[in-house]
């Protein structure tokens, strides 16, 4: 794909130099064996995620035998006036490109970071470097002559796993009362008693939810058939809201047991004003924002070849978006910013992937404005095989990098 800048005129005569039949339009055109997607180095400098995903998707059904993701060095996060910042052009590339090389073994898959101060030819031998070279790494980067790739190095950290504010304390959370929120605010409200703010999709119930009598899936699916008024789809959909809004009572009812307030917010992330309408409504009902956790991202996993264009833009943006306008929204003296990705088992889709890397590139960002603690953190399962909800309060209190990944119990 043309990049507009040389670079896919100069990698088209370096292919063509090897017997390859090659073209550069702007969007991914029809089947080819091999795709080089340089659209992140175009200059009016737009993120390509999540609407670069539909192009690449289609191009690896239809049998792609390699696939290359060019982004610009430094370009995957940018600031702008008032320290607001929003996803750079290649933003989410390098995750999205690990869980292509995961699902599609027999493609072979790079995210190539180059140094845009280099000649467009330069940058055109570099990635065709990376082309005669199928073993090496997925992700790369250049600096000039010299070639990174990222790792995961093993650290331990000592001090408490205490809670990270005190009972006068106030975090806010997002992602529901569900899931790994609930499970974040359930250890918050017990060792902290702290004021708690949720932000959810799912409505917050008044008074009893209907089908009362109906206390499993099993006897709502029997109730809704008796009923005879929906098919067997919206019977599926209504049993999924109902066991959801049952979940998310049952869960702030607990912790208005043990939080020293509870309040519930129900809204899209994705929205920049309800977002700053929260914070706002917050900092005036408290006077203070001790921490912030984004989990919110709605959990459609699927593998790409299942995963639409229109899925992976959902939870991209719920995170991606979500967590820029919290970003933006809060106050510099914040005590901890924390955006939870997913670390499951080693197998993270597409969306969920391409979202984490692109909130790492921006934690960067919002850290020169930000002055607590700012971490995105892959939290993987403890062994009860629930959120490792202590380990990343230690971190919180003790750590310093900016990304993390909680593996899991050691084996």
């Amino acid at each position: 794909m043309d990049d507009g800048c040389g670079v896919a005129l100069e990698l088209a005569d370096v292919l063509g130099r090897h017997g390859a039949q090659v073209r550069t339009p702007l969007e991914v055109d029809g089947a080819c064996d091999g795709l080089v997607h340089l659209g992140a180095l175009r200059p009016a400098g737009t993120a390509v995620l999540p609407e670069a995903y539909a192009g690449v998707r289609r191009a690896l059904l239809g049998g792609l035998r390699w696939f290359v993701a060019v982004g610009g060095r430094g370009t995957s996060g940018r600031r702008f006036g008032g320290g607001a910042a929003e996803p750079g052009p290649g933003a989410g590339l390098p995750g999205l490109a690990r869980t292509v090389a995961r699902e599609f073994p027999e493609t072979m898959v790079r995210a190539v970071d180059v140094d845009t101060g280099e000649t467009p030819r330069m940058i055109a031998l570099r990635i065709m470097a990376e082309l005669l070279a199928p073993d090496a790494p997925v992700t790369v980067g250049y600096d000039g002559e010299r070639r990174r790739t990222p790792a995961l190095v093993r650290a331990e950290l000592d001090g408490d796993a205490r809670a990270p504010v005190g009972p006068d304390g106030v975090v806010l959370l997002t992602g529901g009362a569900r899931g790994v929120p609930a499970r974040v605010a359930r250890e918050l409200a017990g060792t902290a008693g702290c004021h708690l703010e949720i932000v959810g999709r799912t409505p917050e119930p008044v008074g009893r939810t209907v089908f009362s009598e109906a206390v499993d899936e099993a006897a709502l699916r029997r109730a809704l058939v008796a009923e005879g008024s929906r098919g067997p789809e919206e019977i599926e959909e209504t049993i999924r809201r109902i066991l959801a809004e049952r979940e998310v009572q049952e869960n702030l009812d607990a912790l208005r047991v043990r939080a020293a307030s509870v309040r519930y917010h129900s809204g899209d992330v994705r929205d920049a004003r309800f977002v700053r309408n929260v914070i706002e409504d917050v900092y005036m009902r408290h006077g203070r924002l001790d921490g912030v956790v984004h989990a919110a991202g709605i959990a459609e996993d699927r593998l790409v070849r299942d995963k639409s264009p229109e899925s992976f833009e959902r939870l991209y943006r719920t995170k991606v978006d979500g967590a820029a306008s919290l970003a933006a929204a809060v106050r510099p003296g914040v005590g901890f910013f924390v955006v939870l990705g997913a670390a499951e088992a080693g197998r993270v889709p597409a969306d969920r992937a391409a979202a984490d890397d692109a909130c790492d590139a921006l934690a960067r960002v919002w850290r020169t404005r930000l002055e607590g603690r700012v971490l995105v953190a892959d939290l993987a399962p403890s062994a009860d095989g629930e959120p490792a909800v202590a380990e990343l309060f230690r971190e919180i209190a003790h750590g310093d990098e900016t990304r993390v990944v909680f593996t899991g119990p050691a084996r």
